[in-house]
This record gives structure tokens, C-alpha cells and sequence, in this order.
């Protein structure tokens, strides 16, 4: 596996390590109670639990895609000054 596959994979799995913490904070903070996820979470209505849904696949794309862009930026500039 070529270096910048490692790069690329890292970035994107540490962007969506902070996104899910960063959500899961958001979350407790106007809800007053843990995220809706794998039904852990009795009592989560329907609404809760789609919005939790819609809300943190957004923000699992968008993490994904500025990881991916980061890193590609981080190896453009690597390699141009190699």
C-alpha cells in the first residue's frame, strides 16, 4: 500500500472520529440525552431519530470529503517540495 493511501485513510478516519464525537456532544447538548443509535436509546421518537439520521450522514460526508481534500492538498505539497 502506497504512502499516500495511508495518508488519505488516516485523515479520513480521524475526520470522522471527531465529527461523530463533535455530534454526539451537539447532540447531549440540545437534546438533554444520548443520540438515537442502534435503539439504545428508549424513548427516541421516529422524528429523532430521522433527524439523527439525516444530520449525522451530512456530516459524515462532508467529513469525508474535507479529510479526502486535506490530505490530497497535504500530499500535493509533500511532494512538490521533495
Amino acid at each position: 500500500m502506497d504512502q499516500d493511501k495511508i495518508v488519505r485513510i488516516l485523515a479520513t478516519m480521524a475526520a470522522g472520529f471527531v465529527a461523530t464525537r463533535l455530534l454526539d456532544l451537539t447532540w447531549r447538548a440540545i437534546t438533554g440525552h444520548k443520540p438515537p443509535v442502534d435503539g439504545e436509546e428508549e424513548g427516541s421518537s421516529l422524528r429523532e431519530v430521522v433527524i439523527f439520521a439525516a444530520v449525522s450522514g451530512a456530516i459524515a460526508a462532508l467529513a469525508r470529503a474535507y479529510a479526502s481534500r486535506g490530505a490530497t492538498r497535504y500530499i500535493a505539497k509533500r511532494s512538490v517540495g521533495s
